[in-house]
């Protein structure tokens, strides 16, 4: 069987590989913006827990909120808004990674 005729078989999830690339890229979507959210202070995590559960959600994060974000994940956060034409998000995310990692600040 090639992998043609392959595509339409659903995975243990009972999506698609298609339908689940495209759920895991409105899931990363969600995380940058949540994260963007965090780091520009318009909302603390509690808070954005407190809300994601009265909707039944869950605080979907693109970093780990007790330890802040690391380089190469905000790096991948300002290649995404770059890719979106968010470019206020990408300047405000160029600030925290310089804030937070100074010796790497003339690198990018």
């Amino acid at each position: 069987m090639s992998n043609w005729e392959d595509n339409n078989e659903e995975h243990e999830n009972g999506l698609t590989e298609i339908e689940q690339m495209q759920m895991d890229m409105v899931l990363l979507e969600i995380a940058y913006n949540n994260a963007y959210l965090i780091l520009s202070n318009q909302i603390s995590f509690e808070d954005l827990m407190v809300s994601q559960f009265k909707k039944g959600g869950d605080a979907i994060m693109a970093f780990d909120p007790d330890n802040g974000p690391k380089q190469e994940e905000l790096e991948n956060m300002i290649d995404h808004f770059i890719s979106t034409e968010e470019y206020e998000k990408c300047a405000l995310l160029k600030d925290v990674m310089n804030k937070a990692y100074p010796e790497t600040k003339n690198e990018a």
